[in-house]
């Protein structure tokens, strides 16, 4: 089959369009190389966590990879077959986010011929990817609700810059695939926040909390504080929960050096009352990685409160490899998925 190239300066042009560029040739079977990796990035090429994507996705279908070395800016993928349902661990290596890695293996194993268990270790709680919870709460009843089973234990938490995390995720594959539709909210529930302190006193907690509280009118049995205890580095990530009958959000803000309590509070705020002033349902993190689950299953479509460059990003790699699967509906934050054919075969 012929070699499908991708520009790794496609859109956004960060290890997004690698890893679904990736994701998308174990599923398919069909071979791709992506130049330019990460090439609108100020450090452009492979780092650790992209670097384990590779060998990851490699892992999975029996495949064999070149260019995949750190700093690398051209990889090519093979797939030597189907993804193979089973027991694997990925190691990132560093404090990168382990969850890009279960990015990139879970849509390929929604299609293999049997349960899989991805033991993975690096970051759990990254800025600028999606993290544990987020994925637990939001994303994966999503995919429950396409047939699909994915369930998430976390054994550590990783926070950055240490790392030092360890996360199990159950992929069960979708049977009888279904097509998600995800237009309206519904009921809202009751709003939860969680701060997560590692190393730090706890009065970063009662700071963060008394902003959010002043804020939105929140009552104290609505806030957890939980101490990571074993964690490898200092940590604190504040994560609020706003669940509905249809979907979860989770929206998150973390600690870092010379960054005020109140400022982080602050970010995670901003992030709740712009949600909280919309009626969509998904919000902009969940809108493009619900693309590609689709895009393999049964398709669907779902309203977001926006559609950022990086959903935009995806729907142009998810194109390039399927034409016609993905039409976004931009002045109503709609995205229409087209079920592939091919990736229902393939399961």
């Amino acid at each position: 089959m012929e070699t499908l190239v991708i520009d790794g300066r496609l859109g956004e042009g960060g290890g997004q369009v690698l890893r679904t560029s990736l994701a998308l040739s174990v599923a398919l079977g069909r071979p791709v190389r992506i130049e330019h990796v990460r090439g609108r990035r100020k450090k452009p090429g492979l780092m650790r966590q992209h670097l384990a994507c590779v060998q990851a996705a490699a892992q999975v279908c029996g495949g064999g990879a070149a260019g995949a070395s750190l700093g690398s800016s051209e990889v090519e993928l093979h797939p030597g077959g189907p993804a193979r349902a089973g027991a694997y661990r990925f190691a990132v290596g560093s404090a990168g986010s382990a969850l890009l890695v279960l990015q990139t293996v879970l849509p390929p194993l929604l299609l293999a011929d049997g349960p899989s268990e991805v033991t993975l270790e690096g970051g759990t709680h990254n800025p600028l990817a999606p993290t544990a919870d987020f994925i637990a709460q939001s994303f994966a009843p999503q995919v429950q609700r396409t047939g699909g089973g994915l369930a998430l234990t976390v054994e550590r938490v990783g926070f950055a810059p240490a790392g030092g995390g360890r996360l199990v995720a159950r992929i069960t594959p979708a049977k009888a695939p279904a097509p998600l539709e995800l237009l309206e909210r519904g009921a809202p529930g009751r709003a939860r926040v969680e701060v997560l302190l590692a190393q730090l006193p706890h009065e970063v907690a009662q700071r963060e909390w008394r902003v959010l509280q002043e804020r939105f009118h929140w009552q104290g049995a609505q806030c957890n504080v939980r101490e990571v205890t074993d964690s490898a580095g200092p940590g604190n990530v504040l994560q609020v929960t706003l669940p509905s009958a249809s979907v979860t959000t989770v929206c998150t803000a973390f600690g870092e050096r010379g960054l005020r309590a109140e400022r982080v509070a602050d970010l995670v705020a901003r992030d709740v009352a712009r949600h909280l002033a919309s009626d969509a349902p998904v919000c902009e993190h969940l809108a493009d990685q619900l693309m590609l689950p689709l895009a393999l299953l049964a398709g669907g479509c779902y309203r977001a409160v926006k559609l950022s460059r990086h959903t935009t990003t995806n729907a142009e790699v998810v194109n390039t490899f399927l034409p016609g699967a993905v039409a976004l509906d931009l002045d109503r934050s709609v995205v229409s998925v087209r079920a592939s054919p091919y990736g229902r075969a393939a399961g």
